[in-house]
């Protein structure tokens, strides 16, 4: 039976991608011309058969491999970005200014969320995709462990910053100790987050908080898990009073934290701040606008990345070096008071 007509045109079949092969035939030179001159390889070449190459590349829609890139120059454009296996209220933001850094530069961005893995071992998946990618560098916002940075190092590929950023979480949880002990606090407590993944940056602020009750004579911070929910948010807060009494300085690894802890101590009959006092960390929104307000660390996400900004600056070029230079700690992060402490 013949087919009868619907009334919409035929579908055109889909032009393929443009190849090195076509942009070479169509500028009238050899494929290696074009692959040299495309991968910015132009000194031995007259500006004339440049502009060729290029402007057929243009017309053509030609996009250039990745891979072929990789293999000519040792590297590709690509960027890996770290990011740990943890929770990071203000991570979009952090994203958003380092993708700005990363393009400005002339390279692309990869994000590598760490996984859950045991402490000290190097990620297989993560080192399959520096050998693969070839990547022009990889940024750590803190997720690498030793052994990432040692296996990715060797391989050939830049980890940026050179040294773990390690320092930032550290000011962080002396500010919140620092804070709760300036009030008259002696039992101290650091509250992370009860969650699956690994969690660098609350490590790093839980250990800055026991160096400093150490250094004060201080007995050594609790340390508790306190979960999103109302009930285990009671629970957790409950079995603390009852080991340390009150009152008693709590040190949060965010302000979900803070706020759970909050509204615990309110369903427990205990008093903001006068029985439990309790810090944050990003500066949410959400903690300025509840009552009790919220005491936390906050910070400008662009001063607070500036040391990641000055590592790639340093190690590709860009603004200068004074742009760049990373600001005092107690610049890029500041206690936000409120009614929480």
């Amino acid at each position: 039976m013949a087919r009868q007509p619907t009334g919409e045109p035929p579908s055109t079949p889909r032009a393929r991608p443009a190849t090195s092969i076509d942009v070479a035939r169509l500028a009238g030179v050899s494929r290696a011309t074009v692959s040299h001159v495309l991968n910015g390889q132009i000194e031995r070449f007259s500006e004339d058969t440049v502009e060729r190459v290029r402007g057929a590349a243009a017309e053509l829609g030609y996009v250039r491999s990745a891979a072929g890139r990789a293999l000519v120059m040792g590297r590709s454009d690509f960027i890996i970005v770290v990011v740990p296996y943890a929770t990071f209220i203000r991570l979009q933001d952090v994203i958003e200014v380092i993708s700005a850094d990363i393009e400005e530069l002339g390279f692309t961005m990869v994000v590598h969320f760490d996984v859950a893995r045991g402490r000290g071992t190097a990620s297989n998946r993560l080192q399959h995709m520096v050998e693969t990618m070839r990547p022009a560098g990889v940024v750590d916002l803190g997720g690498l462990s030793l052994a990432d940075r040692e296996a990715i190092t060797e391989s050939g590929c830049p980890v940026l910053p050179r040294r773990l950023p390690s320092a930032v979480n550290r000011w962080i949880g002396t500010l919140q100790v620092r804070h709760l002990h300036s009030r008259g606090h002696t039992e101290i407590a650091y509250a992370f987050l009860a969650d699956a993944r690994d969690d660098p940056y609350g490590r790093g602020r839980a250990s800055a908080v026991a160096a400093f009750c150490e250094a004060e004579g201080l007995a050594p911070p609790s340390r508790v898990h306190v979960p999103i929910e109302p009930e285990g948010a009671r629970r957790v807060l409950r079995e603390l009073v009852q080991a340390r009494g009150w009152p008693v300085g709590i040190a949060c690894y965010n302000d979900k934290v803070a706020l759970a802890l909050v509204f615990a101590a309110k369903g427990l009959g205990l008093a903001v701040p006068a029985d439990v006092a309790v810090v944050g960390v990003e500066g949410a929104d959400i903690g300025q606008v509840v009552s009790p307000r919220l005491t936390t660390v906050a910070s400008d996400v662009a001063d607070s990345v500036r040391p990641f900004r000055a590592a790639l600056a340093s190690a590709y070029g860009g603004r200068s070096a004074a742009d760049d230079a990373a600001p005092p700690l107690d610049d890029a992060f500041f206690l936000l008071l409120g009614e929480t402490t």
